[in-house]
């Protein structure tokens, strides 16, 4: 999919990732309205991670990656792909806006041991509270 969507655009919906690409540098060029990309790190650039998801490409910071990384850690491990992930922001716009992260769907999240059909739900049936 070759639509960029933006995380803004996302918020109080969800989007699952297909594929997290190799970290880029970008800095947003105002003066020729264009953004610049780089491999490696230049003055005023930021790491940002190209993700394509359901919805279209995201490019995503390390903290916000990481946000999702964490959310998505089951028994040591943690698998970004095919996890469905629902979005929030605290309402402000500009450099004042954040966003947060919750895994809604993680079919990585298997318990040990436990064949589960990758069409199945690895939830279903399962008591939390013993």
């Amino acid at each position: 999919m070759d639509t960029f969507v933006k995380l803004s655009d996302l918020v109080d919906d969800k989007f699952t990732i297909v594929k997290v690409h190799p970290f880029v540098y970008k800095m947003w060029d105002a003066a020729n309205r264009k953004m610049l990309v780089s491999d490696d790190w230049q003055q005023g650039y930021r790491k940002i991670y190209p993700v394509e998801t359901d919805r279209g490409k995201l490019d995503l910071g390390s903290g916000q990656l990481g946000s999702i990384l964490e959310a998505a850690f089951f028994n040591g491990k943690a698998d970004l792909n095919n996890i469905t992930v629902a979005v929030k922001s605290n309402g402000k716009t500009g450099m004042e806006v954040r966003y947060f992260f919750n895994v809604v769907k993680n079919p990585n999240a298997v318990p040990e041991g436990e064949p589960v059909e990758l069409e199945s739900d690895p939830f279903e049936g399962m008591d939390f509270n013993e």
